[in-house]
C-alpha cells in the first residue's frame, strides 16, 4: 500500500466513524459513499472528489476534470494528484457536505 493510500484510508476511517459514510468501490477504485451516492475516491494514486463548481480545487497544479477513460469526462467530479494529499482531507469533507446536501 502506497503512502497516498494509506491517507485515504486514514480519512475513510475517520469519517465512517464520525459520519453515515460507508466504503464501497466505483470503477475498481476504492470510494466513500454517503446516502449510496460516492463523493470521494482514491483512483490510480490519486483522490478524486465530487465537488460544487465553485470549490477552487481544480485551480490546483495538477488538477483536473476526472476522466476514467479517455474522453469520458465527468461532469463535478475533480481529481486532485497525490502533491495536494495535505489537502485531501478538506476536500473530502467538502465533497461529503456537498453530496449530502443533493439528497436533502
Amino acid at each position: 500500500m502506497s503512502q497516498y493510500e494509506h491517507i485515504y484510508n486514514e480519512i475513510g476511517d475517520q469519517l465512517v466513524l464520525s459520519d453515515e459514510v460507508v466504503k464501497g468501490s466505483m470503477f475498481g477504485a476504492k470510494c466513500l459513499k454517503i446516502n449510496k451516492k460516492a463523493f470521494a475516491m482514491f483512483h490510480r494514486g490519486n483522490m478524486v472528489f465530487k465537488l460544487p463548481a465553485d470549490n477552487g480545487a481544480a485551480a490546483l497544479d495538477g488538477a483536473g476534470t476526472f476522466e476514467p477513460s479517455p474522453g469520458k469526462a465527468m461532469k463535478g467530479w475533480i481529481q486532485v494528484p497525490p502533491d495536494h494529499a495535505d489537502q485531501w482531507e478538506e476536500l473530502s469533507s467538502t465533497a461529503l457536505r456537498y453530496v449530502r446536501s443533493l439528497s436533502e
